[in-house]
C-alpha cells in the first residue's frame, strides 16, 4: 500500500506490517528551503553545522592598522601646527580635532590614543618652532606635557565610547580635553587664567564636520571600524 501525505510518501507491505519504508516528498524537485528533511544542513550553512551571517564581517589586518595610525598620527601633527589665531580670549583653533574624532571612531581607543597624543606633541612642538603657536617663555616642555596629557585621553575616550554612540563619544572627549587643560592651568597659573581653557569647547563645531567626513569614508571604503 502506498500513502502520500502532503510531502511524505510512505510504503507500507501488508506482509510486514511492522516495517515501512520510503522516501521524502513525493516529488523530489518541490523541496524547497522551507521543506527539508530532518538535520539536513541549513541552505545558507557553509558546513560544519554552523549557520553563517548573512552580513560580511570586514576587518582589517593589524599591519594595516599600524600604517593608518601613522597616517593619522602624522595628519594630527600637521594640522596641530596650522594653528589659526583667534580673538580674546581664545588664543588659537587648529583643525586637529577632527583627525583625533576620526582616528579615534575608525582606529579605536588604542589607535585614537597613540595618535592624538604623539600626533599633537610633533605638531605642538613644529608650530612652537616656525611660530603659529606661542609659548610664554620656560613653559615649551610644560605645555608640551599639557597638551599630550590632554589630548591622548581625549582619543582614548572617543574610541571607547563609538560604539555606544559617535556624537556623544566626540562630545564627550571634547569635555575630557577641557577639563584636563582646566586642572593643568588652575595648578599652574591660578582659577582665573584657568576658566579661558574652556574656550576649548570650541571645538564642538567639528563634531557634525567630522560626522560627515566619516559618512563619506565609509561609503568610500566599505567599512564601519578598521579596528
Amino acid at each position: 500500500m502506498e500513502v502520500c501525505l502532503g510531502k511524505v510518501n510512505i510504503q507500507i507491505d501488508n506482509n510486514y506490517p511492522c516495517k515501512v519504508w520510503g522516501s521524502w516528498e513525493c516529488d523530489p524537485a518541490e523541496r524547497t528551503v522551507e521543506h527539508r528533511r530532518p538535520m539536513e544542513p541549513d541552505p545558507d550553512n557553509a558546513g560544519g553545522g554552523k549557520s553563517v551571517s548573512k552580513e560580511k564581517r570586514k576587518t582589517v589586518s593589524q599591519s594595516k592598522v599600524v600604517a593608518l595610525t601613522s597616517v593619522m598620527t602624522a595628519l594630527i601633527a600637521v594640522t596641530t601646527m596650522i594653528a589659526i589665531p583667534m580673538p580674546p580670549p581664545l588664543s588659537t583653533i587648529t583643525f586637529a580635532p577632527i583627525i583625533i574624532f576620526v582616528a579615534s571612531i575608525l582606529l579605536g581607543p588604542s589607535g585614537g590614543l597613540v595618535s592624538a597624543a604623539i600626533g599633537s606633541a610633533i605638531g605642538f612642538m613644529g608650530g612652537s618652532s616656525i611660530g603659529t603657536i606661542m609659548v610664554p617663555p620656560g613653559y615649551l616642555y610644560v605645555f608640551l606635557i599639557g597638551i599630550v596629557i590632554a589630548r591622548g585621553p581625549m582619543g582614548f575616550s572617543v574610541g571607547l565610547l563609538r560604539k555606544k554612540n559617535e556624537v556623544i563619544a566626540m562630545i564627550v572627549g571634547v569635555i575630557v580635553e577641557t577639563l584636563i587643560f582646566f586642572t593643568i592651568d588652575n595648578y599652574l597659573f591660578g582659577f582665573a587664567i584657568a576658566l579661558l581653557d574652556f574656550g576649548t569647547l570650541v571645538d564642538l563645531v567639528f563634531v557634525p564636520v567630522t560626522y560627515a567626513i566619516l559618512l563619506a569614508v565609509r561609503r568610500i571604503v566599505d567599512i564601519t571600524y578598521f579596528a
